[in-house]
C-alpha cells in the first residue's frame, strides 16, 4: 500500500492562497524530469509539462517537443524538484456529464484496495483589495468607496474514489456523501470521522479516511 501526495496538492493543503500566488506556477507552465508510457507500450524519457484540464502532456527531448493526448497515454511520472517527490498519473476512461466515456488524466494520491485519485483544475475567485491611497493617513474622498475587487486564479482539485471493482466516483465535501461512496463499513467510517474530527474538504483527512477503510476491510 502506498501513500502518495502530489506536490501541487501539498501546496493546496498548506494553503495560504496569497502566499501561493507569490511563488506558484500553474502545472501547464512548468517542466519536470519524467518518463512516459504510451498505450502501445513505448516508453519515453525527457522533461514533461502537463495540463489536466486539457488532458494532454508535452514531452521535450533533444529540443524537440511532442504533444500527447490522454487517449495515447498509459501513464506518466514526473519528479517535482521543489518538494523532492515523484508524482504518478494514469490515463483512465471516465464517464463525462453527457454519459460518454473518454480517457482522462488522474493523479494517484493514495493506492490500496480502494484508492484515491485527484484532478487539478484552475479556479477563479474574487478577492477584495482596498486602495491604499485612501487608507491610513490618506483619508480623502474615494468615489469608489476605497474597495477594489480582483479576480484571482488559483489551483484547486477534485478527488475521486476508486473501489475494489475499479469504479470511479467523484467525492464531494459532504460527509454523508463521502461515507456512502465506500462499498461498506459506513457506521465505522462515520465513527472514525467523528473521533478524528476529519474534514472532507482537506486532502490529508480524506486520505486518512481511505487508509482507515482499507484497514477495516482487510481485517
Amino acid at each position: 500500500m502506498r501513500y502518495i501526495i502530489g506536490g501541487a496538492l501539498i501546496l493546496l493543503m498548506c494553503g495560504n492562497l496569497s502566499a501561493q500566488r507569490l511563488r506558484f506556477q500553474f502545472p501547464s507552465e512548468m517542466w519536470h524530469l519524467g518518463e512516459l508510457t504510451l498505450k502501445d507500450g513505448n516508453q519515453l524519457e525527457g522533461t514533461i509539462k502537463y495540463d489536466l484540464q486539457a488532458d494532454v502532456i508535452q514531452l521535450r527531448t533533444d529540443e524537440r517537443i511532442r504533444t500527447f493526448a490522454a487517449s495515447q497515454i498509459e501513464q506518466f511520472r514526473i519528479f517535482q524538484e521543489d518538494i523532492g517527490q515523484y508524482r504518478t498519473f494514469y490515463s483512465i476512461s471516465f464517464m463525462n456529464d453527457n454519459g460518454y466515456k473518454r480517457p482522462k488524466l488522474f493523479e494517484l494520491v493514495f493506492e490500496g484496495n480502494t484508492s484515491l485519485l485527484a484532478r487539478e483544475f484552475i479556479s477563479i475567485t474574487t478577492r477584495t483589495a482596498r486602495n491604499p491611497y485612501f487608507n491610513g493617513t490618506n483619508r480623502f474622498f474615494d468615489p469608489y468607496g476605497g474597495v477594489r475587487s480582483n479576480r484571482v486564479r488559483f489551483l484547486d482539485h477534485n478527488l475521486y474514489l476508486v473501489n475494489s471493482k475499479g469504479q470511479i466516483s467523484l467525492l464531494t465535501t459532504n460527509r454523508k456523501d463521502v461515507i456512502y461512496s465506500f462499498e461498506e463499513k459506513h457506521s465505522e467510517l462515520k465513527k472514525f470521522i467523528k473521533q478524528q474530527r476529519l474534514k472532507m474538504d482537506k486532502i490529508e483527512d480524506v486520505i486518512s479516511l481511505v487508509q482507515h477503510y482499507n484497514q477495516l476491510v482487510s481485517l
